[in-house]
């Protein structure tokens, strides 16, 4: 096989694995040929036999997917179709529901509960992830006996349930973001757009990254993360590596793209002093046009800044960051989570028991109103190093020593300047 830059993992039964492996051919229903679109000749290509639970392969797309190559093949049922050709000697893999987990593929469950891969196509990583497991061959002929084997360990993803908090956050990206891309028959019906842009904006440490990074998981998709640095280099150099990232976002399956300090990179023109970034407005604007016009591409743009008020008017306009949402403080219930999450990292013999117990983290969060998650955590290391220092465990009264000194990352002054931005944008707070 050549260089892989991407592979797919198509589906099949006892009663249709034959005619595939005899004609050459991957089948699907005739809705889902517009999210095959991404395969490409060379890419490599897997049979997920459903009724076993067996991966076949290696195969390699000999076309792109199409309607009708073959419109005999499983008596017209499949008709969104992909010709391939198997390299070198046919391999099969048993419990392949767990080697998919192992490697990071999220999983969804077939009406009749076997458990399929959420998408079809998958980028670079996640191709060689799975030829690496298609060492010792066996014939597809000869099927090899199930066994049992080792549990797999789970590769972790964070996940919308890995972060504390920001529910209405978390729900508006599932239902308007996340849902349209993992349930793409309904969407295709209602012609939804897929992906698109998003602009969290809120006070330092309230996990923006940490929803876009979940936000990746949630779509089993790269998290490609932009930093201000992209624009230093040589007259030229950052234009054109922006217009590469982004070419290069178009070529994978499923992305998102995380833009840091939008304030920086996406700034308002009236405030740009740089030559640098009076060139650079104009190449984002374009490249944000041009993923828009990619309607049923799922990529994600979302960009995070604590100064929203220095993003500039163009970027936040339908087809670019055309979502604001506010990522806030915790409230007291969430301050509460993240106490017990910071406190359960360490050992209990270095933990007072009465410190864990549900009065007590109630009145420390009490204590921590206005703080931020990373205030929070901050307080809770220092605690840690107090306590390493006095060999001791952290107790209540190290915790509230800490807490006396320690100052807010957020003033009522900035929280009201939030307020007032988000009003102009007609966005809850």
């Amino acid at each position: 096989m050549g260089k892989i830059e991407r592979c797919f993992i198509m589906l099949c039964k006892n009663d249709t694995e034959k005619e595939c492996l005899e004609r050459n051919l991957f089948g699907d229903m005739a809705w889902r040929l517009r999210f095959l679109e991404e395969i490409r000749s060379d890419d490599a290509g897997f049979l997920l036999n459903v009724s076993e639970n067996e991966l076949l392969g290696i195969f390699v797309a000999r076309s792109k997917a199409q309607l009708n190559i073959e419109p005999d093949a499983w008596g017209g049922r499949f008709p969104a179709q992909v010709r391939v050709q198997l390299s070198g000697k046919a391999q099969r893999i048993s419990n392949a529901s767990d080697t998919l987990r192992k490697i990071g593929i999220e999983l969804t469950s077939l009406k009749s509960g076997a458990p399929v891969p959420k998408f079809a196509v998958y980028d670079k990583e996640i191709a060689e992830k799975i030829l690496a497991h298609f060492r010792e061959p066996v014939p597809i002929e000869k099927k090899a006996a199930k066994r049992e084997e080792a549990e797999p360990v789970i590769s972790e993803k964070l996940r919308f349930e890995n972060v504390v908090g920001l529910h209405e956050v978390k729900k508006f990206i599932k239902e308007r973001m996340v849902d349209p891309i993992v349930d793409l028959e309904s969407a295709q019906k209602y012609y939804l757009r897929l992906g698109g842009g998003v602009l969290l904006y809120g006070p330092p440490g309230t996990g923006k990254t940490l929803v876009a990074q979940a936000t990746a998981g949630e779509i089993d998709a790269p998290f490609v993360e932009l930093s201000p640095s992209i624009i230093r280099g040589f007259p030229g150099d950052p234009e054109k590596k922006i217009e590469e990232l982004f070419q290069g976002l178009l070529s994978k399956p499923r992305a998102v793209v995380f833009l840091d300090e939008a304030e920086a990179l996406l700034a308002t023109r009236d405030s740009q002093t740089s030559t640098v970034m009076q060139r650079i407005t104009p190449v984002f604007l374009a490249q944000f046009a041009k993923l828009s016009r990619q309607r049923f591409k799922p990529i994600m743009v979302m960009a995070a800044t604590n100064m929203p008020w220095g993003v500039d008017n163009a970027f936040l306009r339908p087809g670019r960051l055309d979502k604001v949402l506010y990522v806030g403080l915790p409230d007291k219930e969430d301050r509460v989570s993240l106490l017990g999450l910071f406190l359960q990292k360490r050992a209990k013999d270095c933990v007072e028991p009465t410190l864990c117990k549900e009065e007590c983290l109630s009145e420390l969060s009490e204590k921590l109103d206005h703080y931020s998650g990373a205030d929070i955590e901050q307080i809770l290391d220092e605690a840690a190093v107090e306590a390493f220092n006095k060999k001791k465990p952290i107790s209540r009264a190290i915790l509230d020593a800490v807490i006396a000194v320690w100052p807010r990352s957020v003033d009522d002054n900035q929280l009201q300047k939030y307020r007032e931005w988000g009003k102009k944008y007609n966005r809850s707070f």
